[in-house]
């Protein structure tokens, strides 16, 4: 069989932009035992600050792009800065969920420093907020730590097993009194959520946020992205230690192995053919339909700062879920700011009554599904300023 026929037939392919990272663990325990191969080991270093910034690694990011840098000021404070070499221009051109993933990162931090015996506190935005051609000169937050004899803080313990599953969800539609059941676990701080699970309701928002996947998918420039931030084999993924790639969606077995043999990357002109987009379309909508509820993080204004808190308390959604057994997946693409998702946007705020300067900041979908692939993270010593 052909290449292209094998993409056809099997539809099979994938875009980054629905990846936000890992046929490895069943939960925390087996999750720790990859900490030092794919994941930052927080006993490599003797500084409390390097200590909590490689537990603030495992923080879900944009693409997995990792895009933080550091500069340490003290064996206790840092700086957190973006990373301009890792923004994801064509996809995020305001660089709004790139800020998202830094405020996962923060409290990831937080948390997993009181699972070695430290408090940590930050600061946003220490020297203001700033426009995007200032990232990685003005910081996005100071970070300190210290010693402290406190138990480790609730929704920490969920921080190695916590994953974004991209695969087909099981079972039945989430009820209310589920999602309240996350949320009594921790209490959206800086944002509004809201859930829908209704059938009509529920059909009628995944078919919007379906197509914002296809505009992605067919403008050539974000669907780019995608490519580039891609990993087609095992060596590329333990080399790199960032990106996504066809393990982390669910992909596994024979069909793995052919789909990362087929798969290439670095030929652009493959990766953009119209059979291959189409074939990747229906795969993620067959992946997409399996949604059992749609969770939508709203803010009231539309801020830097307004998108790094969205991130704190997305993460700590993402860490409760995990606790009650509970799967996510962030379906933003509707959202993103380029020209050409400016109509299919304008119509999503519509459906859900949203209007500026009010900013649904993430989509997430939600159900039940089993643990995939577990990502890799660099190491925090090879990003320090």
């Amino acid at each position: 069989m052909k290449r292209r026929e094998f993409i056809i037939q099997t539809g099979t392919i994938i875009s980054a932009s629905v990846l936000f990272p890992g046929t490895i663990l069943a939960g925390s325990k087996s999750a720790q035992t990859l900490v030092g191969s794919r994941r930052p080991n927080p006993d490599n270093y003797p500084q409390p600050i390097m200590k909590a910034i490689s537990m603030g690694m495992n923080a879900p990011n944009p693409h997995n792009s990792q895009a933080w840098k550091f500069k340490i000021l003290s064996d206790f404070e840092a700086l957190l800065y973006l990373d301009e070499s890792r923004l994801l221009h064509a996809t995020d051109p305001p660089g709004r969920q790139i800020h998202i993933g830094c405020g996962c990162f923060l409290e990831t931090l937080r948390l997993g420093a009181s699972t070695l015996g430290y408090t940590a506190k930050y600061e946003l935005l220490p020297e203001g907020e700033y426009p995007l051609e200032e990232a990685g000169l003005k910081p996005v937050a100071f970070v300190k730590v210290a010693a402290s004899a406190t138990e480790p803080l609730p929704l920490s313990d969920s921080i190695f097993s916590r994953q974004t599953n991209r695969s087909l969800y099981e079972g039945e539609l989430m009820t209310n009194s589920e999602f309240d059941s996350i949320t009594a676990l921790t209490t959206a701080k800086y944002s509004e959520l809201s859930f829908h699970s209704a059938p009509e309701r529920l059909k009628e928002m995944v078919d919007i946020l379906y197509e914002g996947m296809v505009v992605e998918a067919n403008t050539h420039v974000t669907y780019d992205e995608s490519r580039i931030w891609f990993r087609s084999s095992q060596k590329k993924i333990e080399t790199k230690r960032d990106g996504i790639n066809l393990r982390t969606d669910g992909t596994k077995g024979l069909l793995l192995s052919i789909m990362e043999f087929i798969v290439n990357e670095e030929n652009e002109e493959s990766w953009h053919k119209p059979t291959a987009i189409n074939a990747f379309l229906k795969s993620y909508g067959k992946k997409i339909y399996t949604a059992k509820g749609i969770v939508l993080f709203k803010t009231q204004s539309n801020t830097m700062s307004d998108w790094i808190l969205t991130g704190i308390d997305y993460v700590r959604f993402q860490l409760a879920a995990d606790q009650l057994g509970y799967v996510i997946h962030p379906v933003s693409q509707v959202l993103q700011e380029y020209p050409e998702m400016d109509d299919l946007r304008a119509r999503f705020n519509g459906l859900v009554g949203v209007s500026e300067p009010s900013k649904i900041q993430m989509g997430v979908r939600i159900g039940r599904g089993e643990k995939l692939y577990y990502s890799y993270r660099r190491e925090p010593e090879n990003l320090l300023i």
